[in-house]
This record gives C-alpha cells, structure tokens and sequence, in this order.
C-alpha cells in the first residue's frame, strides 16, 4: 500500500475519517481518496546541454483556511490561516538515463502566528488590522513553531515581508506583534534550535529606484538555503557550519552507504532538515 497521507491536507477528511476506521490500514487506501486544494506545476528546462524537469508542488492546509480578510492570524491550537507548503523538485536527466538526480526544497507560507484581524467592509478598500486578543506566553504561536518542528525539524527560517515603516501604522502593528512573539520563544529555545527571523519591506524595495527586488530576495534565498540546507540524491558538496560549503570526502559517502545497508533505506550525506 501507498505511504499514508496527512490528514491535515486532506479536505475530505471529515467525509471518509469514518470509513477509514472501519477498514484497515492495508485496506483503505481502495476505498478513500484524499482530495487536496493545490497547485502542480511541471516545465522541462535546458542549462548549457543538461535536460531538467522543474516541478512545483503546493497543497493547502484544510485547518483554519478560508477567503481574504475573514480569515487571518493563528487558532487557539496553533493552526494559521491559509497555510500553504510549496515543494520545488529538480530532476536532472542527463545524469543517468535509469532515474536521474534529484533535489528538492520546501518551503511554507502562511498568515502572522499571532492573533489579528482585519474587518472587511464594502466601503472600506484597506480595513485596519486589529490585535483582536492578548496572549503575553504566545502560546498559540508556541503551538505554531512546534508543529513546524515536529513536521520539518531545525532550523526554522521566517521571511517576514509586511512593511517596517507606515505614516499610519496598518502591518506595523502585527509586524511589531510577530517580532516580540519570536523574541519570547527564543528565549526559552536552545541556541542550536532558534527561530531565526529576517524582515523585508518587499513594498519599500519594491518602490525604492535604488533597490532592487529580484537581487534583494536573492539575498534572503541565498541566506536561508545556507541555514537550511536542501535535499539532494546524489551531492558532491555539502553545506557546513557557516553558510559555508566543502566537496563530500569519500568517508561521508561510505558512511551513508553502511548505515544504508542497515536500516534498508536509502540515506544522503546531503539529506537535511528545514523549513523556510
């Protein structure tokens, strides 16, 4: 049978959670079908000779989703509006005709952890955003990050693109709310495993003659893909301590190789965990 799927991606969950408990695990997978709310995205590249598939994967969460304005901010259980995973897949051909190179990275989008609202109104274009409750342990944000944890591991990347600066403060107020909130968290995680933030005003680069947007979010990408790292099948560098990268000896490969051999799985010295 296939692997089985998660159920928070999975928007007929109610329809056939009960249908699933009545047939085994071995079993269900013939009789339920998980729909899922998403994106697929494949294109066929060529770089300097090499044949590449490009592939964009995107599933929306079935937790506290719903349109824009009516729903914003995080759940009491930690669940955040219209969360949203984005996989990119790379698939280069020209490296072995059977099955190819493979890389993958993932990244996750969704409304402000904290708790916010905006009121729509039919005369109102741009509804003020309202810190609509109190919450001095952030606990529900607390919610948030450990569920990241559990799903992707360490370390957790968080590009915040609300504006830093306002004549009249609208996203200032959640920005500033967001900032505090990974603050008070960081000081009770451990140096290895904390949150690590890093703001971009995408409005003022986007409207600023002397910046530009294209190389300041390939700045942050840079950045964060040397803290998170990415998956690869088949590496010849890997990522160190730093940001920093180094050629893969002959030892890491013959480590993977045994520890391979003995849990039966395939196992890359690239292999990491992250989440942006």
């Amino acid at each position: 049978p296939p692997p089985p799927f998660k159920d928070m991606y999975a928007w007929n969950f109610f329809l056939t959670r009960e249908l699933e408990e009545c047939t085994s695990s071995l079993t269900s997978f013939h009789w339920v079908l998980p729909i899922i709310h998403g994106a697929f995205i494949q294109c066929k590249l060529n770089d300097y000779g090499r044949s590449l598939n490009l592939t964009l994967l995107a599933r929306r969460s079935r937790h506290f989703a719903g349109t824009r304005y009516l729903k914003r901010g995080v759940s009491d259980r930690g669940k955040v509006a219209n969360d949203v995973e984005h996989e990119q897949i790379m698939h280069d051909e020209t490296t072995s005709a059977a099955s190819g190179t493979f890389s993958s990275f993932l990244q996750v989008r969704g409304s402000i952890p904290t708790y916010w609202t905006q009121e729509s109104s039919v005369t109102m274009p741009k509804p003020p955003i309202v810190l609509n409750r109190v919450d001095p342990t952030y606990h529900a944000t607390q919610a948030h990050f450990d569920d990241l944890l559990r799903r992707y591991g360490s370390p957790i990347v968080i590009v915040d693109l609300v504006k830093q600066s306002e004549k009249r403060e609208r996203e200032v107020i959640v920005g500033n709310e967001f900032r505090h909130a990974v603050d008070y968290l960081n000081n009770h995680i451990d140096d290895k495993h904390k949150i690590r933030y890093c703001a971009l005003d995408y409005s003022h680069v986007s409207k600023h003659r002397n910046l530009n947007v294209s190389s300041s979010l390939n700045e942050v990408a840079t950045w964060a893909v040397n803290q998170t790292g990415f998956f690869c099948s088949a590496p010849r560098w890997k990522i160190i301590e730093g940001g920093r990268i180094e050629p893969i000896d002959e030892s890491t490969m013959q480590a993977a190789a045994l520890l391979a051999e003995k849990i039966g799985a395939p196992v890359f010295p690239m292999e990491q965990k992250g989440v942006l």
